[in-house]
């Protein structure tokens, strides 16, 4: 079992990494975003596409763009469960993706695997599970539309 200060750390340095995921990314600054992963790490694009082993979730994902286009990843809180080690977890994130048109593009979760190596946390799998785009307002309750509709776009 892990001492529960060894436990609050390993939360925040998970937590870290997700941050530096996404600013990374948003940034190209891809020496640092190819530190995050494991040489066996995975990237699962959920009923779209995966990439196994580090070069090739590297050749998508820093692909993704063009150098000159930019956005940001908005991420609330992760969700973490340290395994009993103290060297492994999962994590659950939830993701919205905005770019330069500042259109949300991306509603997803990224549900990670991950592991510690060398004394850092790295990401071993990250499946992200996009939600589909459904076009129209929300298929809300009378009830719901009249406590909060004021509050949403048309």
């Amino acid at each position: 079992m892990i001492d529960p200060l060894e436990r609050l750390v390993a939360l925040q340095e998970i937590r870290d990494l997700v941050v530096r995921y996404a600013q990374a990314f948003d940034d190209a600054d891809w020496a640092a975003f190819g530190e995050l992963w494991t040489d066996d790490a995975v990237f699962i694009v959920d009923g779209t596409a995966t990439f196994e082993g580090k070069e090739a979730l590297l050749g998508f994902l820093t692909t993704c763009l063009p150098d000159d286009y930019q956005g940001r990843h908005m991420n609330p809180q992760t969700l973490i469960e340290l395994g009993d080690d103290g060297l492994s977890a999962t994590a659950r994130t939830d993701v919205v993706w905005i770019p330069q048109n500042f259109e949300n593009t991306i509603l997803a979760r990224y549900n990670d695997t991950l592991v510690k190596r060398d004394g850092r946390w790295l990401f071993q799998r990250r499946h992200e599970v996009p939600i589909p785009y459904r076009p129209g307002p929300p298929p809300q309750s009378e009830m719901a539309n009249d406590a909060s509709g004021s509050t949403m776009r048309e």
